[in-house]
């Protein structure tokens, strides 16, 4: 009874942290998509077309989900909205900084006169330095990964291994009240350690 309370914990919480990873790959896409689309605007402007037209040939050459954002955007203008109102909705619907970076370099570049072609040039090496450096940190800290995920499934090896050598001294953690609440608080403990390891290992690089 006590293991079955501590599993149902544990898999009522899987949802939240299934959520969140979701969420950051999703993250992790569009940043990506935005670095390649802001490559395709600043290659389009500099063949001498307009910024509403390098948006419809990054929205026609990126991949989605990033590419219905940029249609949906150019939409709006289409039916008579503001390029200003236009990009506010669109960080909104892409909330991620990255997104708000671009919005305000091109607001701050229209109303100053500026050349929008090198400011987003400049915001897509930044964006380009910025993945580069994630990519360093993450081969830098996939050893404490790798030992963290390996320090969480030791203890299960060993309870798996003890009940194929020796059966009747491993019965008593399933069939016995003290038993569940050993393997009870062990789950408990590896599940608070992979939290505390990977908060160690996660290094953000914003």
């Amino acid at each position: 009874m006590i293991l079955l309370v501590v599993i149902g914990a544990l898999v009522a919480c899987l949802p939240v942290f299934v959520k969140r990873l979701r969420h950051e790959r999703r993250r992790e896409l569009m940043v990506s998509q935005l670095r390649q689309s802001l490559q395709n605007i600043v290659h389009a402007m500099r063949v001498g077309v307009g910024f509403t037209q390098a948006l419809e040939y990054a929205a026609k050459e990126g991949a989605e989900p990033l590419a219905d954002e940029w249609r949906r955007m150019l939409q709006s203008v289409r039916i008579g909205q503001s390029m200003s109102v236009a990009l506010d909705e669109l960080s909104v619907r892409v909330p991620i900084k990255e997104m708000k970076w671009f919005v305000t370099a091109v607001q701050i570049a229209q109303s100053t006169g500026g050349s929008l072609a090198d400011v987003l040039d400049t915001l897509a090496a930044t964006l380009q330095e910025q993945q580069t450096l994630r990519e360093k940190v993450g081969a830098l800290t996939a050893q404490g990964k790798a030992s963290g995920v390996l320090l969480g499934c030791l203890p299960f090896l060993m309870m798996g291994a003890l009940y194929l050598v020796a059966p009747d001294l491993a019965s008593p953690l399933f069939t016995t009240t003290i038993g569940q609440s050993v393997i009870g608080g062990v789950i408990v403990s590896v599940a608070i350690g992979g939290v505390i390891i990977k908060k160690i290992v996660t290094v953000k690089v914003d």
